[in-house]
């Protein structure tokens, strides 16, 4: 129940609290500034809620005043149960009840959350520790300023200073009040001296700058003088023109946030020397008669299509795409429960508080806040569905592939939309037709919460079908490293790792800053002329395992065969080839097996004399703890970024990146991505641990498929390793692509396990194919004029013979993915052939054009489609060299 009404009526605030935190240290870099921006920022969101305290309480002193000479005499005259009825009698005449004297309280009511969420956030913030400002040693410790006794005894000052400027306001404010009153704000000075005394000195900072604020309203509202307007409105502009020149010709961050920053200074300075014209618009506003029901209507169904849009509609569509991926996270094996926990906190901010706040201001301000609520639903609606953006592929963390950056083309014509939509709907309230405008929005909301069901039926539909599999594996946590792969010290032993999305061009540049590699990949040789026949997994990682008969084309020939069954059997052709020869098999996380994202390792239960793991993610919790490294979890990361996600999809072009941060979700932790790399990582560093020898002469098979080059961080050169805070990012031009980073690492960590072979002695008498299903979305290199990314169809390839020796070398024969099982058999095992289909597995494919698939889809078919969905208008033949253009071919052509 706690955790209930922390997540709808504190979170909200903390959530607020947390992107302007965020957003000014990454503007300002200054720790002791952010929290100043923090403290200004809730100050003045809080405003609107003082004057209305503050007017409450002013009338609960004049009721209180008016009857308190008869109250005298009854309580003198009366005494008991008399004294009560006469009470309750007086009361009553006068509209009045002893409940309404909690008025008079509500101003320091409404701190009550407020404080908890300031507590909460900045109390034990990782990004105190060890922050210098002015002449606070630590903000993360309570201040120590005074040291008596040659420091064996320590004073915290700044809790002091923030009581006295407290009791200072307080005077202020109660200037003329009467004692109970002077006694409640100076009690609860003390009682804030109290608790806040051994606090961090940044929290303390924080809720004396809000005294300060508190002082400096209570001198306005008390102080009698014609133009304190405007020297408010000089002040904010003074503050305003600060903070555009720092932003403009000191802070060297990114130019876009500068202008943005500088054009919002300046519509601040705008808005406050346009309020008077604004309030004249307000005041038209009340022109229109207050229809108490009609209002509220419009106010509830404008915040209820933003609750469900926000709440249920995004959060579904995004998980409905891949749920298997939402399933199984942590403890929280249902995705609805990301869902739910995103519809709560959606309730907190938009449906709970903004609730609140229409019921405590008056009709004027109630019919202004309806108006508003309504524009908003609408810039949100339409932002959703008119403005989705292009930004790529979105991963478990929910860090885009592709850039969230627009032009200022897009941005323009983006507003022209909204504001043209927002003319058209401000017409229709102001003409007395908001029956047309509810009309519409219950339309909507039927619709929202329609889309919402269908989505939620099938997450829990494909929840139901993932969790009658993964219950009968092993994906435990390891709490030790024992070895799972075999290899033999005598018989031939084969290796296939499938890096996910390595990056082939970067191959050259990560030899040119990491030269070593050149020796540590003995024997290797490295073909860039590489093609993979699709830009995705689904489609692009079949022919590694299966060879030409499960590329794309030749698959779709088998009209009769289910996807999944072909599937299946690309991935289980070399390991039954290989075991039915009498070679020990591993696999570990064989991709989409039996077509799910989490792969069903049990297709190779009719098998068992093949070993098959899964790897990903179950060594990260034990590599953490050996680092003595703390990351946030993903489930952690998904209740907090499914809400801004959602909320980035709402917001108009212009706003996006404040919200997404580069994939940091306003996060002051930037390691929530750095997991998701570590789950592939771990299994890579763990490889010697992971290896064990065997002395029989029976060879070994292993097909191992790791993600690190799959899911991008930014880690420390020259080693590349993970570190929370990364200083050197390498001498490479791809030094700020994390993309590059991963890749690196991957090849460091590979070479630290082929010494680790070298040592062991059976180096020599190992194969070893490092292969990708593709590259990446992005176009890093090759740029030849074509109408796609060459770069995503150009897979990673690496080969090391039996007794291959010397530095590694480069080759550019035309070589495909495609080709793996026949190299991986050769030398091994003679005239091969699929025992799925009965044919010989060669590459005598290559002899023709081979037909890529550009076209082809990301997402699985479905389990019962036999043909993957190609569009010949889109794909291409290549053939001989895939850097040069004339060696493509439309195939439509």
């Amino acid at each position: 129940m706690l955790t209930f009404l922390y997540t709808l009526i504190i979170y909200p605030i903390v959530q607020i609290i947390e992107f302007v935190f965020v957003l000014a240290q990454k503007l300002f870099k200054e720790t002791g500034v952010s929290i100043m921006c923090v403290s200004g920022a809730i100050s003045v969101l809080c405003l609107p809620l003082y004057m209305v305290a503050e007017n409450w309480q002013e009338v609960e002193r004049k009721i209180q005043k008016r009857l308190a000479p008869k109250i005298t005499k009854i309580k003198a005259v009366f005494k008991g149960d008399e004294q009560y009825m006469i009470l309750s009698t007086y009361y009553r005449q006068n509209h009045y009840h002893p409940v309404y004297a909690m008025r008079s309280t509500f101003g320091l009511l409404i701190q009550i959350p407020f404080f908890i969420a300031a507590y909460s956030y900045l109390a034990h913030l990782d990004a105190l520790q060890g922050s210098r400002f002015l002449f606070i040693r630590d903000l993360g410790k309570p201040d120590a300023l005074l040291l008596i006794g040659r420091g064996v005894v320590s004073l915290n000052i700044l809790p002091i200073l923030m009581t006295l400027i407290n009791c200072t306001s307080g005077a202020v404010y109660t200037r003329g009040l009467a004692i109970k009153d002077k006694v409640q704000v100076y009690g609860m000075s003390l009682i804030f001296l109290v608790l806040l005394y051994n606090s961090s000195a940044g929290l303390v900072l924080y809720w004396t700058l809000n005294n300060v604020f508190s002082l400096v309203k209570n001198l306005y509202i008390k102080i009698p003088y014609s133009g304190k307007d405007k020297i408010v409105r000089m002040g904010v502009s003074l503050v305003c023109g600060l903070m555009i020149f720092y932003v403009l010709a000191v802070y060297r961050g990114r130019m876009d946030v500068r202008l943005l920053f500088s054009i919002f200074s300046v519509l601040i300075v705008l808005a406050v020397w346009t309020f008077p014209l604004l309030k004249k618009s307000i005041l038209r506003l009340s022109g229109i008669p207050y229809i108490p029901k009609q209002t509220f209507l419009l106010f509830i169904m404008s915040f209820s299509i933003i609750w469900i849009l926000l709440g249920l509609t995004i959060p579904t569509t995004l998980i409905v795409s891949s749920p298997q991926e939402f399933s199984f996270i942590d403890n929280y094996t249902s995705p609805l429960f990301f869902i739910g926990n995103t519809f709560l906190q959606v309730s907190g901010f938009f449906l709970f508080w903004p609730f609140c706040l229409y019921c405590l201001f008056s009709p004027v301000i109630k019919k202004s806040f309806a108006f508003l609520g309504m524009l908003l639903c609408i810039v949100m609606v339409c932002n959703v569905f008119l403005f989705p953006g292009n930004y790529g592929l979105i991963s478990i963390n929910l860090v885009f592939s592709g850039s969230v950056s627009h032009s200022a083309k897009e941005i323009s014509f983006n507003l022209l939309i909204l504001c043209a939509i927002v003319f058209m709907a401000t017409l229709l309230y102001v003409s007395k037709r908001r029956g047309i405008i509810t009309s519409i929005f219950g339309l909507c909301i039927f619709a929202l919460a329609g889309i919402s069901c269908v989505n939620m039926y099938k997450i829990q539909r494909e929840y139901t079908h993932t969790a009658s599999y993964l219950k009968n594996q092993d994906t435990r946590l390891q709490v030790s490293v024992e070895p799972i792969f075999r290899l033999s010290k005598t018989g031939k032993n084969v290796v296939v790792i499938m890096l996910d999305r390595a990056i082939s061009v970067f191959v050259p540049y990560i030899l040119e800053e990491s030269p070593e590699l050149r020796k540590e990949y003995s024997g290797f040789v490295y073909y860039p002329n590489t093609v993979s026949f699709n830009g995705y997994t689904a489609i692009g990682s079949p022919p590694i395992f299966g060879g030409y008969e499960y590329t794309p084309k030749e698959i779709n020939k088998r009209d009769t065969v289910p996807l999944i069954d072909k599937h299946n059997q690309a991935l289980l052709m070399l390991p039954r080839i290989f075991s039915e020869d009498g070679f020990t098999v591993t696999v570990t996380d064989p991709p989409y097996a039996n077509y799910n994202n989490k792969s069903d390792i049990s297709i190779y239960d009719p098998y068992p004399e093949v070993k098959a793991y899964i790897t990903d993610s179950v060594y990260t919790d034990l590599w953490l703890k050996e680092h003595d490294m703390y990351l946030p979890s993903i489930s952690d990361v998904l209740k907090r970024n499914i809400f801004y996600y959602c909320l980035f999809r709402g917001l108009p072009l212009a706003f996006r990146q404040a919200i997404y941060t580069f994939g940091d979700w306003c996060a002051p932790l930037k390691g929530h991505s750095l997991r998701l790399t570590l789950n592939g990582y771990a299994v890579l560093e763990y490889l010697p641990q992971l290896t064990m020898i065997d002395e029989e002469e029976k060879g070994a098979l292993l097909l191992l498929t790791n993600n690190t080059t799959h899911e991008g961080s930014f880690l420390q050169a020259s080693e590349f390793r993970p570190k929370l805070y990364i200083t050197d990012y390498g001498t490479s031009k791809f030094k700020n692509e994390v993309e590059y980073h991963i890749n690196i690492a991957s090849l460091k960590r590979l070479a630290d396990w082929f010494a680790f072979l070298k040592n062991e002695g059976i180096y020599d008498n190992t194969k070893i194919i490092l292969v990708s299903d593709h590259g990446p979305e992005s176009n890093f290199v090759t740029k030849i004029g074509l109408p796609f990314n060459v770069d995503q169809f150009n897979p990673l390839l690496m080969i090391k013979e039996f007794n291959a020796s010397g530095d590694i070398e480069t080759d550019m024969t035309f070589m495909s993915n495609a080709d793996v099982p026949t190299i991986a058999l050769k030398n091994v095992i003679d005239n091969a052939i699929n025992p799925f289909t009965g044919n010989a597995i060669t590459m005598e494919s290559k002899k023709s054009p081979l037909y890529i698939a550009i076209s082809g889809s990301i997402h699985l078919e479905g389990r019962r489609t036999t043909q993957f969905t190609l569009n010949p208008k889109r794909d291409y033949y290549v053939h001989d060299n895939i850097f040069k253009p004339e060696s493509w071919s439309a195939t439509s052509k």
